[in-house]
């Protein structure tokens, strides 16, 4: 397994066990993520934290990889089986997300989400 494919199932074993401390650490200090429940960004490790939590009050993701592939400029492109329940255990969502994750001194930096087609 490559640096970058490990790096990567940290972080989503970690996210599927509601980890923020394993999470956090797969990420870079100076990251920055799109902040897909409320909008905008957020970046560095509180704010990213911040993120991960509200995520977790509100929905119990189990993310699966499938596939990656190394990209130019320090990304790797990650296809993942995304099922998300809400803290009830209803199914929420089912589907496939493509994720392009961009490594930076050994740790994830940024995060784009993409349709299931990337």
């Amino acid at each position: 397994m490559s640096a970058a494919s490990d790096l990567i199932t940290r972080l989503l074993d970690a996210l599927n066990r509601r980890d923020l401390d394993a999470a956090m650490a797969q990420i870079h200090p100076r990251a920055r993520f799109r902040d897909y429940l409320e909008g905008g960004e957020v970046e560095g490790h509180v704010a990213i934290r911040d993120f991960y939590q509200r995520l977790f009050d509100m929905l119990a993701p189990d993310l699966a990889l499938i596939t990656l592939k190394t990209l130019p400029g320090g990304r790797v492109r990650a296809d993942i089986q995304s099922s998300v329940r809400d803290r009830s255990g209803h199914l929420w969502s089912d589907t496939r997300v493509v994720a392009v994750y961009t490594i930076t001194d050994g740790l994830i930096s940024s995060v784009e989400l993409l349709d299931g087609t990337g």
